[in-house]
């Protein structure tokens, strides 16, 4: 496949035009290698250890939902160095779909959502709301530790029968899950003023950056033909409360 194909294949699963204006020159081709593209690799980042993989792999491009410079430098850094010349070295190329992906149909909030399996599922901003059979907060805490294979903390013990799921970090949207009439936010890097906000009136749960986008990733890499590297950071903890 040319290179500029699997671009537009790209595009048309997560259009830029979804994207937050945050990621304006963050995402689509970040590095451009080879033309021809035999095999792809998929992964949640692109760290030293995905890029090597992808490498030993023999993959003409890596495909990442985070980018690999976040903001503009003046000094490049010793782990962006060795990152860059990697990929520069080896002549692969590097495409990034941020929040274009999710948002985009059957991109991150959506697999999430169906992973967790949630029905009459409606779109929240860029992430997802949807029902589930009446749950106390902590058997859910419990389905979302099993089926994302994940550490998770949480405030809250609403019964819980409609669910809003923003994957990353969304407990921005506190407020706004509140005004839609749910009873649990599932999100990621749960913040003291989101717990404030949520008191009484929502549950949050805490499902960790990673658990919470890495299922879209996977599905990414099947819809390609391609594989998924895998860069789980080590946890140890399961579910515990936050007072």
């Amino acid at each position: 496949m040319e290179l500029d194909s699997l671009i537009e294949t790209l595009e048309a699963i997560a259009p830029p035009e979804l994207a937050d204006p945050i990621d304006a020159g963050r995402i689509g081709l970040i590095s451009r290698g080879r033309e021809n593209i035999n095999v792809i690799t998929v992964a949640l980042d692109p760290t030293a250890n995905v890029i090597q993989n992808a490498i030993q792999t023999n993959a003409d491009i890596l495909i990442t939902h985070h980018t690999l410079i976040w903001d503009p430098i003046t000094k490049v850094p010793l782990s962006i160095q060795n990152q860059l010349t990697l990929i520069l070295e080896n002549d692969l190329s590097l495409y990034v779909l941020h929040t274009n992906y999710d948002a985009a149909p059957g991109g991150v909030n959506d697999v999430l959502a169906q992973l967790l399996g949630l029905y009459d599922i409606e779109p929240f901003g860029i992430g997802r709301i949807g029902s589930i059979r009446p749950i106390s907060t902590l058997d859910f805490v419990k389905h979302v530790a099993q089926k994302l294979d994940t550490p998770v903390q949480f405030v809250g013990t609403r019964d819980i029968q409609k669910v809003a799921v923003i994957g990353g970090s969304g407990f921005d949207a506190t407020d706004q899950t509140i005004a839609a009439g749910a009873d649990a936010l599932l999100s990621a890097e749960l913040r003291h003023a989101a717990i404030r906000r949520a008191e009484g009136h929502l549950s949050l749960v805490d499902a960790t950056h990673y658990a919470t986008e890495v299922p879209a990733m996977k599905v990414l890499a099947q819809r390609l033909g391609g594989t998924f590297i895998d860069d789980k950071p080590k946890l140890s903890s399961f579910a515990y409360q936050v007072k």
